[in-house]
């Protein structure tokens, strides 16, 4: 089946010519236009579809999360025809899933200046200044001269759905999960997915992988390394009616009595690795991730996240209590929401054409082939309840070069977000959603240039010429 032939675009599925649905139609109006769509398709379309479909398109995006949405966004400004998996039913990835709850990566750190610099222009900035507009939040300044960008999870994925099918060209596809992924002569040339449980293949010239564990590229047959037993995950959870003093004080008096807890039994020792979200708490309702420990490298990845969401979820209970009992800014807190997945700050990335190293982000190097920056520091979460901060030169950033993102066994596929080519000092920089967001665009760009037939030098150059 081609693509247009097949799956209907999300900006025409709408009728709203790729000016975005949030102001062209009203919630109403989609309603009753997705269900004529739903109605059309299941009237004409009568032939049984399991394992029968096969859909063409110029590039295929893996996964709707930072990275992806910038990846799909930037091949369909440049014209190609674009299908987007998902595997949740929304965008955002970790950053809704996970509930961040602040992106990283989007200012260079400045210990003096009153007000936060972009470290580049381009789509992260553009996609920072659409959230701020829709969420009513302005960057934040934290710890050593870091900002940040504070936001809310929901408008996240509203904002993400909006660009997306803004920049046209693009089907989104969500409950998608890839089961299988091909390769033949260096080329993927066949992806197979599980789309609500319907069985779907895909065709692209192009793929570009934003998984965040590099799962196509090693379906089919990339070289990766796991890099889960680097960082420790977190798990976020939102208190309301909490005292509001309590984000000026900070936690000096909740870690006091953790430590108290630990030490005489009460609690287990993770507890004390617990965590503020910088940017929530001034309204009472608070965000705190708790930092779980770093992945068991003699236990399998699967039955080690099984184990990392049962056993954290299992703990919010009782930590809740004692934090009502023992702490006066929690007297009358209730737990409101926790985020339905793990933050999974490392996972499995390829070997790359090129690889990041950590000598280049703390000597803050610079590339012709740069086409994206980073500035956040390298933070290591491990064994310590508190991260290991490492800084390199304030008001300046590090290029990530393309071949970062192309795996060495395969040429049409790039890959974006925390699953480049990187060293493990240099991963705990490169991974933040600012920097994802800038190397998805870039991987989409050059993903949209090679199906096109033309030369990635041509995709670097454009690139650097929207960052400048």
């Amino acid at each position: 089946m081609e693509f247009a032939g097949g799956l209907v675009p999300t900006g025409d599925a709408l009728g709203t010519k790729n000016d975005g649905f949030v102001e062209r139609a009203s919630a109403m109006e989609i309603h009753a236009r997705l269900r004529r769509t739903y109605e059309t398709k299941n009237t004409v379309n009568s032939t049984p579809r399991i394992g029968s479909t096969t859909i063409s398109c110029d590039v295929l995006v893996i996964g709707g999360g930072a990275a992806g949405v910038a990846a799909a966004t930037a091949a369909g400004h440049a014209g190609a025809q674009v299908v987007l998996l998902e595997r949740y039913g929304f965008l955002g990835g970790l950053a809704t899933t996970a509930q961040v709850g602040t992106i990283c990566g989007l200012y260079l750190r400045d210990t003096t200046g009153a007000q936060a610099t972009p470290v580049a222009g381009g789509f992260a900035n553009e996609f920072s200044s659409r959230l701020q507009s829709d969420s009513g939040t302005k960057p934040l300044c934290v710890d050593s001269g870091l900002w940040v960008l504070p936001y809310s999870p929901p408008i996240f994925a509203r904002v993400a759905d909006a660009i997306v099918s803004e920049s046209g060209n693009v089907t989104v596809i969500l409950h998608a999960t890839v089961a299988e992924a091909r390769a033949e002569d260096s080329r993927m040339n066949l992806v197979c997915a599980l789309a609500w449980n319907e069985p779907l293949n895909f065709s692209p010239k192009a793929v570009v992988d934003c998984t965040g564990e590099a799962t196509a590229a090693a379906l089919a047959g990339a070289n990766a390394e796991n890099g889960a037993t680097d960082q420790s995950p977190a798990l976020v959870f939102v208190l309301e009616n909490v005292d509001p003093g309590l984000v000026e004080r900070g936690l000096l008096e909740v870690r006091r009595e953790l430590r108290r807890a630990v030490e005489d039994g009460s609690l287990p020792a993770i507890c004390e690795r617990l965590a503020l979200v910088p940017g929530t708490g001034t309204n009472g309702r608070l965000a705190l991730k708790l930092s779980l420990f770093p992945a068991n490298p003699d236990r399998a990845l699967w039955q080690q996240v099984t184990d990392w969401e049962r056993e954290s979820r299992a703990l919010l209970e009782p930590l809740h209590r004692f934090l009502i009992g023992n702490v006066a800014a929690f007297r009358n807190s209730r737990l409101d929401s926790v985020a339905p997945q793990l933050g999974v700050r490392s996972g499995r990335r390829i070997l790359g054409r090129a690889r990041l190293a950590d000598e280049q982000v703390l000597d803050a190097r610079k590339s012709p082939m740069g086409i994206a920056r980073g500035c956040w520091p390298m933070e290591r979460w491990g064994k310590s309840p508190r991260p290991e901060m490492t800084y390199f030169a304030e008001r300046d950033y590090y290029d990530i070069p393309l071949d970062c993102l192309r795996p060495v066994e395969l040429d049409n596929v790039l890959v974006a977000g925390r699953c480049l080519s990187a060293e493990t000092g240099a991963m705990t920089s490169a991974r933040v959603i600012g920097t994802a967001l800038a190397t998805g665009w870039a991987a989409g760009t050059a993903a949209a240039f090679q199906a096109a037939g033309r030369p990635l030098d041509d995709a670097v150059a454009q690139i650097r010429r929207q960052m400048s």
